[in-house]
Order: C-alpha cells, then sequence, then structure tokens
C-alpha cells in the first residue's frame, strides 16, 4: 500500500513539473510573441540579460555615406558606401549597430557585409569598432518614377551617443518627348460655361506611337460637349487615343463643362502616354466666384498651317464675362518670332515688334470686342509658331490665350535637265 502511494507521489510530482513547464513555455511564447518581429533579437538579448558594454577612450562615431552614381537612371544598378569609425584615436565602441534606411524608389539587391533586411531597414552588426575605418556597402536597383532618393544611415553603440547622415541623389529622367499643357478659365461665374483646352505635342526628333490622353474632370462636373468627343468615358475621366504623333505633331481638345452651383477652386488634371513608356501630367486650377470682374480673351488663326511668305490674319476676341464693371483694361499681344505686322485694328496705344498693347478702358458685364492683327510669315519652313494673348485689369480676374501655328518646310524645286543622247 506504502509503495502504492509513493508511486502515486511520484506521478503527481511529475505531472506539476509537467504542467510548470507548459505553463512557462505557454508565458515565453506570449511574451516573444507580444514583442513586434523587427525587435526579435532584441527580445533575445534581453532574456540573456546582457548588460551595455562601457567604451574605451571617450568615442565619437563617426558615419559618411556615398553613392557610386551621382545621377542614375531608371533600372539601373546602385551602389551605396557607408564609412564607420570612432573619430578619437584610441577610443573603442563596442555592440556596433549600423542602420540603412533605403528610399522608395529603389530595390534591395545585396549587402557586403551580410546583413538583415525588413521593411526597407537594413541592419549590419559588430562587436566592436575603433578609430580604424569599417565600411559597409548596399546594392540596389532604381524604380521608375522617382526624382530622387533621399537615403538616410544610423550607426549607434553600447553607451554612445548614435550619429545620423542622409543623402539625396537625384535620378536622371528620360527626354521629354510627349508634351501636354492645359489652359482654361482663371474664373467662372457659379453655373456658368467652363472651358478647358488640352495641347498635346510630341516634342522629340523620333515619333511616338499608340498616344492616349486622359483629362479627369472636377469631381461632380458634368461633360457639356468635347472637340473631338472621347473615345472613352467614366466619369470624371474622359481618354482620346491619338494614335502616332510625328515630331513636332499636336493634338488639341477641347473640353466643355459647367461650373458648380457653390464658390471655390476647382482643378482639373490632364495625362498624356505613349507606347515608349512615357508619361506626362498637367494640372489647371479655376477659382469659382459669385461676382466679380472676370476678362476672357480667345485667338483664332486665319490657317492653322501656312507657308513661308503667306499672309496670316490674327483675330482676338474679348470679353467680360463676369457680373461686375472691369476697369482700366490692357490687351497685349505677343507676335512670334519671324513674322512682320503689316496692319492692325483698331490701333494700338502701343507697338513694337515683341509686344502689341491695347488700352481698353472699361468693359461692363457682357462686353465683347475684337482685335485684328495682319503679319506676314518670314523665317524658315518646318517650324511652330506661338502666340500669346493676355487681358489684364486691376481688380479683375485677367484672360489668358495661346495658339499654334504650323509653318511647311520649304520645297526645293530643281530644274530638269535633259541631255541630247
Amino acid at each position: 500500500m506504502s509503495h502504492e502511494k509513493a508511486r502515486g507521489r511520484s506521478c503527481f510530482a511529475k505531472a506539476t513539473l509537467a504542467l510548470i513547464g507548459v505553463a512557462g513555455l505557454w508565458l515565453l511564447g506570449s511574451w516573444l510573441t507580444s514583442t513586434p518581429a523587427t525587435n526579435a533579437s532584441d527580445a533575445l538579448a534581453r532574456l540573456a540579460f546582457q548588460s551595455p558594454i562601457p567604451p574605451v577612450g571617450n568615442p565619437q562615431l563617426g558615419l559618411l555615406k556615398t553613392v557610386d552614381k551621382d545621377t542614375p537612371t531608371a533600372d539601373e544598378e546602385i551602389v551605396y558606401t557607408l564609412t564607420y569609425s570612432t573619430t578619437n584615436p584610441g577610443s573603442q565602441a563596442f555592440n556596433v549597430r549600423l542602420y540603412d534606411f533605403l528610399p522608395a524608389g529603389v530595390q534591395f539587391m545585396s549587402a557586403n557585409p551580410s546583413a538583415s533586411f525588413q521593411d526597407g531597414a537594413i541592419l549590419f552588426t559588430a562587436p566592436s569598432i575603433g578609430a580604424t575605418n569599417a565600411t559597409a556597402t548596399v546594392r540596389v536597383r532604381v524604380r521608375e518614377g522617382y526624382e530622387h532618393l533621399h537615403n538616410h544611415a544610423l550607426v549607434m553603440a553600447d553607451l554612445v551617443p548614435p550619429v545620423h547622415v542622409s543623402l539625396l541623389t537625384s535620378v536622371e529622367q528620360p527626354p521629354t518627348r510627349l508634351r501636354v499643357t492645359k489652359t482654361g478659365y482663371e474664373a467662372v461665374l457659379v453655373n456658368d460655361k467652363l472651358v478647358y483646352t488640352l495641347y498635346c505635342e510630341n516634342t522629340g526628333n523620333e515619333p511616338v506611337n499608340d498616344v492616349t490622353v486622359v483629362d479627369v474632370l472636377p469631381t461632380g462636373l458634368p461633360l457639356v460637349e468635347a472637340s473631338p468627343p472621347p473615345d472613352g468615358m467614366t466619369l470624371p475621366a474622359l481618354s482620346w487615343s491619338l494614335g502616332d504623333l510625328g515630331p513636332g505633331e499636336s493634338r488639341t481638345i477641347v473640353i466643355t463643362t459647367t461650373a458648380p452651383a457653390s464658390v471655390g477652386v476647382v482643378t482639373n488634371t490632364a495625362l498624356a502616354d505613349a507606347r515608349q513608356g512615357i508619361v506626362t501630367s498637367t494640372v489647371f486650377a479655376t477659382q469659382v466666384i459669385s461676382e466679380g470682374a472676370i476678362l476672357r480673351v480667345t485667338k483664332k488663326g486665319s490657317a492653322s498651317e501656312v507657308d513661308v511668305g503667306d499672309q496670316l490674319v490674327y483675330t482676338l476676341g474679348y470679353k467680360n464675362a463676369g457680373s461686375q464693371p472691369a476697369t482700366g483694361v490692357v490687351m497685349a499681344d505677343t507676335p512670334p518670332s519671324d513674322v512682320t505686322v503689316t496692319a492692325v485694328f483698331p490701333s494700338p496705344a502701343s507697338q513694337t515688334p515683341q509686344l502689341i498693347t491695347w488700352d481698353l478702358e472699361t468693359l461692363t458685364p457682357g462686353e465683347s470686342g475684337k482685335i485684328l492683327i495682319t503679319t506676314t510669315v518670314g523665317g524658315r519652313g518646318g517650324r511652330t509658331l506661338h502666340n500669346v494673348a493676355n487681358i489684364t485689369g486691376p481688380g479683375s480676374f485677367p484672360g489668358h490665350a495661346e495658339l499654334n501655328t504650323t509653318v511647311r518646310p520649304m520645297l526645293l524645286y530643281l530644274p530638269l535637265m535633259m541631255r541630247n543622247a
């Protein structure tokens, strides 16, 4: 009977020890899992009850970060070099941790010496460091779409103040071969007509293929009219497939919508891309007001394409589209270079080859008028005439207009020569 009791006590003791062991493991597991993954090594260090190691010789940490390419391109690999040490001769610091925080614009490839990498942070460790320089390198690949890479690094050791450095690297962008610009009304009355003009141009020397333009209307604004009509429409986005654009070739899109019923600022965004991976964008903001003077100007040419020596007539249309009079109104037109102005009606207040101005004085709400400028095209062929007009007045919202006219290349005709047989 005593033997059975002893065996029972032994089983009970073993079961108790097992339960204590399970509880201990459960508590340890709970403590570890409550620690963030990125701090798991710190948690293990605390379990070992390691005390910080005092430095020797009052060390001051030094850190330098460099890159092997000052202006890399997208998809190119670059190497960051981190050089670190203590600055006082004979000094030494212990349990060194060197962090490199990679910018969002790169992809991590490798590190030397080996290091841990998690969530964009690289960690190098060393038992100690002295006044002799130590180095670590990080190889990364530059991602597309980033103009700048802002990199940070940090070195720290036991009982020594940490040191932080940063490095800004510019990414070389591909030549801009596709440009999209947007013009519109600087201001508009509530519930009034609002017109945007998109101008997409190939500014390079090679064709761009499968060009697409997308315009994002301000939230809640309807599409009243578009010329040409969009190929796709899922408001607020409108899209046009423009096909291929040769060097210097352009397309113009006019979009009409209605301003909102409340005052404020509405912003329109347009984007253009091509098969070559070219992406460009533009933004235009319009002030919506309930009352005020709003000056508008439009500009048209007698032809969209001309030859050298042709006559080209510009028509400026102006108007006060606001609800209050505009005073001290001045119209200014900047003729393109290599055109000769031969006539202006009505007569301007001042005129030079580069600038023509008119004093329109006061324009009442809804009042409008026209100005004619007759020119002769000079210079060379195969270019674009760029004309700009502005209308301004104190206390009034200004108006702006641009017009591009293509000058066709000059053809050289050689005389036909016949030789006797």
